[in-house]
C-alpha cells in the first residue's frame, strides 16, 4: 500500500496541475464572447419562415392515403404534397433548377409516379404519405431537335414515351414503371401530317393538317397495335378557316381537345362534337368524373360577375345549378382549373373541390358555392426586390409632435397663446387615451388587432415585395402576414426597381412608394405609385409611357410636400420628373448608364435651364475589352447610408483616412477569352467624372459574383475555374495619412486629381455562395458584418474583419496592436454563425437588410423558395437589456442602496452633531 501512494502522488500533483492550468485556460476564454447563436426559447420569437413551392404545373388529389392531400408539381421543379384542409405544405422535394431538373409528368396510383430531366431523363416512384423515394431509374434518348417534345403519361400500369418527328414519323416506347424494362422495340409510326401545332389526349394524338380552307383533323392512337388514323374535315366541325386546338386542363377522363371553342371527343375511333358551348373565350375547361357521370366545368373570370365557374352534364347537356357560381368579391385574374374532385353528399348532391391557379400565381382551393378554402400565394417563390417602410407614428404622438413642430408655430404667428393652445390640445387627448385604455380593460386590448403604428425602438416595419408576375404584396416584418397585395398584369420585372419617395414620418403626408419596370407587350415605361401602408394608388397611380427607360434615380432634395421626385431618362435621352413641379430642383445631378450586352459604360449630366431638365452626355467607358465581356452587375453605395468615421486610428496614434466617394461603382463584367476561357473583371468607376479608379481580372473565372459596397469597402464573389472553388475578394480604398478636402467639406469628383490607394485580398469561400449583404443599421456605428447564403440552406453571419484587405500574412507589433487578424487564404464558416440556425431555406436567390431604430440591430430578410426574417446584432445588443435581465435583483439592489444612502446620511448627521457638542 505504501508502494502504490508513493507512485501515485507525483501522478497526482502532475494531474492536479493540468487541472490548474485548464482552470486558467477556461477562465480566459471565457471572457471572450466566441458565440453568436441564440437560445432554444428564442427559437421563432424574432424570426419566422415560410415555405412555398411555386407555380403549380401539375396537381392530382390524393384519394388513396387516410390523410388527405393535393399532389403538386411546379415549375420550380418542386414536388410536394399539400394538406388539403390547411394547405400548408406536409412534404417538399426540390429538384435541380436547370432543365435536369424539370418535371414532364405527374401520375398518381398507389405511388407517386414522376419524370424529370430533359434527356437524360429520370424516372422515379414517391411513397404518397411521407414523399420518401421508392425506386428510381434513368432513361438515355440519341439526342435530336426532337426530344424537347417529348409526351409521357401511364396506361395500364406502364409507362409511354412519345417523340413526335414533325412531317415524319413518331416513336412510341413502352416501359415498366416500375424497373424500366423495355416492352418491346421502339414502334416508329408513319405520320408526315403531324406539326408543331398538335395536341395529346392519351393515348390520341391529334393535328390539322392541309391547306387553309381545305383542312383536316387527323388523329391516331399512338400505342394500338394497328394503326388507324382519324380523318374528317375541319369544315364539319367548325366554320373558321383555321384551326385551333387546346388540350383540356388537368387529367380528362375521355379522350378530347377544345376546337376554336368546341369540345371534341374521340369515342369508338371517332370524333365526337358535344353540344356545349364554351361561355367565354378564355374560360378554363375540365372533363372531370363524379358519381352521376362526367362533367364539363368551364371558369373565367369577368370584370362584372367576378370569379364565375359553370357545370354540365356530359351526357345530357344540362347546366349543374349546384355546382356553379359567381361571387363579385372573389377575383382571380385568368384562373385555370389544376386538379378537380367531385363527390355525391348522401342527399344526392354534388360537392366538388376545385384548385385554382391564377395568372399571379396564386393557387385557390374552392368548395361549394365559391367557399374559398384556403389560397397560397406562390408568387412569393419569385420576389425580385424588397423595400422596408416605417411604420407612420400614432395619433397622439402625431399630435406631440406638430407641437413642437417649428413651422407649424411660424403659421400660427408663433404667438405664445398658439402654443399653448396646441399643449393643452396633446395633453387632454393624451388623458383621452388613457381613459378608454382604463375602461376597456386588458381582455378587450388583447381581442383587438395591435395597430400599425411605429413601436418605440422602430422594430416594426412594412416590407414591400415585388415578385416575378408583377404582383405587390405588403408584408409585417413582424409575422409574415398578408397586409395587402395588388396585382399589375402588364409589368414586366425583369428589372424593375422600387423606390421609397417619401416616408411616413411627414405627418400629415402618407408614405409614397414608386415601383418602375417595363410594359409587358411593349417594352415601355410603367409605373406604379402606391400607399405602402394601405396598398392604395396614390400619385401617378399607374402611369404608361411612351418612351423605353434607360435609367431612373429619386431627386435627394424634396419639395414642400416632403415628396423626392422622380427622374427617368428615356432611351431618346430625354428627362423627365415625376412631379414636373420639382423640376427646378434639380441641381448638379448625375446619371450613368450601363449597356449589358456591348458594357459601355455612359455618364450624363443633368441641369435645369429655367424651363426644362435636359441631359447630357459627358463620359463614356468602353469595359467590353474587344466585345467580348459584358456587364453582369452593377452596384452603387446606399444613398441612406451614413458614415460613421471618416478615417482608421493606427496604433501610432495616426489616421488613416477612408476614400469616401458616394459616386462610386462597381461594375463587374464577365467574358469568354480564347486563352484563359472565362474572366471576371471588376472595374471601380466615378459616375460623375467616369474616372476608372481601379480595375481587377480575375482569370479563368465565372460567376457568382456577387457584389457588396459599403463606405469604402467593396466585395465580390465568383467562381474560380482553375482551383474549383468559390472565392470572394475584398477592396478599400484609402485616402493616406492626409485628408484630400478639408474636414466637413463636401465630396467633389470634378476636384479629384489623384487616385486612392487600393488595399485588395481574395479568401476561399469552402462553400457555394447564393447571396451575400451587409448588415445595415441607422448611424453606421455597430460593426458590418457580411451575411452568405449558402447552397446548403444556410445563412451564415461573418465580420468583415475576417474579410479584411489589410490582413498581413505575419502580422507586425503595431497590427498586432491594432488588433488585425492574421491572413488565412480560407474562410472559417462556423456553425454557430449561422442565423437560421436548423431552419434549411432552400434555393435562397437575395438577402435583404434594413436599419432600425436600435442602433445595435440590423433587419434580414432572405428570399427565394422560403422566405426567411431574423435580426441579427453585429456588435451585440450594447443598447438593449437582455431578455433574462434580473429585473427584481436590481429593484431591490437599488432600493437598498438608496436605503442605506439615507441611513448614512442619517447617522453621518447624527456623528456630527455629537462632535460638534464635545
Amino acid at each position: 500500500m505504501g508502494n502504490l501512494s508513493i507512485n501515485l502522488k507525483p501522478n497526482f500533483m502532475g494531474l492536479l496541475k493540468c487541472l490548474n492550468s485548464i482552470n486558467w485556460f477556461i477562465v480566459f476564454f471565457s471572457l471572450i464572447n466566441l458565440s453568436m447563436c441564440i437560445y432554444e426559447d428564442q427559437i421563432g420569437k424574432f424570426d419566422w419562415r415560410q415555405s412555398y413551392v411555386g407555380r403549380i404545373k401539375f396537381a392530382q388529389f390524393d384519394t388513396v392515403s387516410t390523410a388527405r392531400k393535393i399532389i403538386v408539381a411546379t415549375e420550380e421543379n418542386v414536388l410536394a404534397a399539400l394538406n388539403l384542409k390547411t394547405g400548408q405544405v406536409v412534404w417538399r422535394h426540390v429538384f435541380e433548377s436547370t432543365s435536369s431538373g424539370n418535371i414532364q409528368l405527374l401520375h398518381l396510383s398507389d405511388q407517386i409516379i414522376t419524370v424529370t430531366g430533359s434527356n437524360p431523363y429520370l424516372v422515379r416512384g414517391w411513397d404518397l404519405s411521407t414523399g420518401v423515394l421508392i425506386w428510381e431509374w434513368g432513361l438515355t434518348l440519341q439526342k435530336n431537335e426532337h426530344t424537347d417534345f417529348s409526351e409521357w403519361w401511364v396506361q395500364n400500369g406502364l409507362l409511354v414515351h412519345m417523340v413526335p418527328k414533325f412531317g415524319s414519323h413518331i416513336e412510341v416506347s413502352v416501359y415498366n414503371v416500375a424497373t424500366g424494362h423495355n416492352r418491346g422495340a421502339t414502334s416508329k409510326l408513319p405520320a408526315v401530317w403531324i406539326n408543331e401545332g398538335c395536341v395529346l389526349s392519351p393515348p390520341y394524338y391529334t393535328c390539322i393538317s392541309g391547306s387553309p380552307g381545305n383542312q383536316l383533323l387527323l388523329s391516331m392512337d399512338v400505342t394500338s397495335d394497328a394503326v388507324q388514323i382519324i380523318s374528317k374535315p375541319l369544315a364539319e366541325y367548325t366554320t373558321a378557316r383555321n384551326g385551333n386546338l387546346n388540350p383540356f386542363d388537368t387529367n380528362t377522363v375521355i379522350p378530347g381537345f377544345l376546337l376554336n371553342e368546341k369540345i371534341i371527343l374521340i369515342r369508338g375511333n371517332k370524333f365526337e362534337a358535344i353540344n356545349i358551348a364554351i361561355s367565354e373565350p378564355s374560360a378554363s375547361v375540365a372533363l372531370v368524373d363524379s358519381a352521376s357521370g362526367p362533367l364539363v366545368l368551364q371558369t373565367w373570370n369577368d370584370e362584372a360577375k367576378g370569379f364565375t365557374l359553370m357545370a354540365h352534364n356530359l351526357v345530357s347537356g344540362q347546366r349543374v345549378n349546384e355546382i356553379g357560381w359567381s361571387d363579385r368579391s372573389l377575383s382571380i385574374p385568368e384562373p385555370e382549373l389544376s386538379a378537380v374532385i367531385c363527390t355525391k353528399t348522401a342527399r344526392e348532391q354534388h360537392v366538388c373541390r376545385i384548385l385554382v391557379t391564377a395568372a399571379d400565381d396564386a393557387s385557390h382551393l374552392i368548395q361549394q358555392e365559391g367557399r374559398v378554402l384556403w389560397t397560397r400565394e406562390e408568387a412569393l417563390a419569385n420576389v425580385v426586390a424588397v423595400e422596408f417602410v416605417d411604420l407612420p407614428v400614432s395619433d397622439l404622438d402625431a399630435a406631440i409632435e406638430s407641437e413642437f413642430d417649428q413651422k407649424e408655430a411660424a403659421k400660427m404667428h408663433s404667438s405664445v397663446l398658439a402654443a399653448f393652445t396646441r399643449r393643452l390640445q396633446s395633453q387632454f387627448q393624451q388623458l383621452q387615451g388613457a381613459v378608454r385604455a382604463l375602461l376597456a380593460g386588458d381582455a378587450a386590448a388583447a381581442d383587438e388587432p395591435p395597430p400599425l403604428v411605429r413601436d418605440y425602438f422602430n422594430l416594426h416595419k412594412i416590407m414591400v415585395l415585388l415578385t416575378d408576375t408583377g404582383k405587390i404584396f405588403g408584408m409585417d416584418n413582424l409575422s409574415g402576414e398578408i397586409l395587402w397585395k395588388l396585382y399589375e398584369p402588364n409589368l414586366n420585372t425583369e428589372a424593375a426597381v422600387m423606390f421609397t419617395r417619401r416616408s411616413a414620418r411627414h405627418p400629415p403626408h402618407d408614405a409614397y412608394l414608386t415601383v418602375v419596370g417595363k410594359h409587358e407587350e411593349t417594352g415601355n415605361g410603367l409605373i406604379v405609385s402606391l400607399n405602402p401602408i394601405r396598398g392604395t394608388p396614390v400619385g401617378e397611380q399607374t402611369l404608361h409611357l411612351d418612351v423605353q427607360i434607360l435609367q431612373c434615380a429619386v431627386l435627394y432634395k424634396a419639395d414642400a410636400q416632403k415628396l423626392h421626385a422622380l427622374i427617368l431618362l428615356d432611351k431618346d435621352e430625354n428627362v423627365q420628373i415625376l412631379p414636373e413641379s420639382s423640376a427646378p430642383l434639380v441641381e448638379n445631378m448625375y446619371m450613368h448608364v450601363a449597356d449589358r450586352s456591348s458594357a459601355v459604360v455612359r455618364g450624363y449630366a443633368l441641369r435645369h435651364d429655367g424651363e426644362r431638365v435636359s441631359a447630357k452626355n459627358i463620359w463614356s467607358v468602353d469595359l467590353s475589352g474587344g466585345g467580348s465581356q459584358r456587364v453582369v452587375w452593377s452596384v452603387s453605395k446606399p444613398a441612406a447610408e451614413r458614415i460613421h468615421s471618416a478615417g482608421r486610428v493606427l496604433p501610432d496614434r495616426s489616421v488613416l483616412y477612408k476614400h469616401l466617394n458616394p459616386n462610386l461603382v462597381l461594375l463587374l463584367t464577365e467574358g469568354p477569352d480564347p486563352v484563359h476561357k472565362d474572366v471576371v473583371v471588376a472595374t471601380c468607376v466615378d459616375g460623375v467624372s467616369g474616372g476608372v479608379l481601379s480595375a481587377h481580372v480575375h482569370r479563368r473565372a465565372r460567376r457568382p459574383a456577387l457584389p457588396l459596397h459599403s463606405e469604402h469597402f467593396l466585395a465580390y464573389l465568383y467562381y474560380n475555374d482553375k482551383q474549383r472553388r468559390h472565392e470572394i475578394a475584398t477592396l478599400e480604398l484609402y485616402e493616406g495619412p492626409e485628408r484630400w478636402v478639408p474636414a466637413g467639406a463636401a465630396f467633389s469628383s470634378l476636384r479629384g486629381a489623384r487616385a486612392p490607394h487600393v488595399q485588395r485580398h481574395a479568401y476561399i469561400v469552402p462553400a457555394a455562395p447564393a447571396a451575400a449583404a451587409l448588415s445595415a443599421t441607422e448611424r453606421s456605428l455597430t460593426d458590418k458584418h457580411v451575411l452568405l447564403a449558402l447552397s446548403t440552406g444556410a445563412i451564415v453571419e461573418l465580420p468583415w474583419a475576417l474579410l479584411e484587405p489589410r490582413r498581413a500574412l505575419s502580422p507586425a507589433g503595431e497590427a498586432r496592436e491594432e488588433g488585425l487578424v492574421p491572413y488565412a487564404p480560407e474562410l472559417p464558416l462556423p456553425a454557430e454563425a449561422v442565423v437560421n440556425y436548423n431552419a434549411t431555406l432552400l434555393r435562397l436567390t437575395r438577402i435583404h437588410t434594413a436599419p432600425s431604430g436600435l442602433e445595435s440591430t440590423s433587419l434580414v430578410l432572405a428570399t427565394g423558395l422560403d422566405l426567411f426574417y431574423t435580426r441579427i446584432a453585429p456588435s451585440k445588443t450594447f443598447d438593449l437589456l437582455k431578455d433574462d435581465f434580473d429585473y427584481y435583483l436590481i429593484s431591490v439592489v437599488l432600493a437598498a442602496l438608496v436605503l442605506a444612502t439615507y441611513s448614512t446620511k442619517y447617522f453621518a448627521a447624527r456623528k456630527m452633531l455629537k462632535m460638534a457638542w464635545k
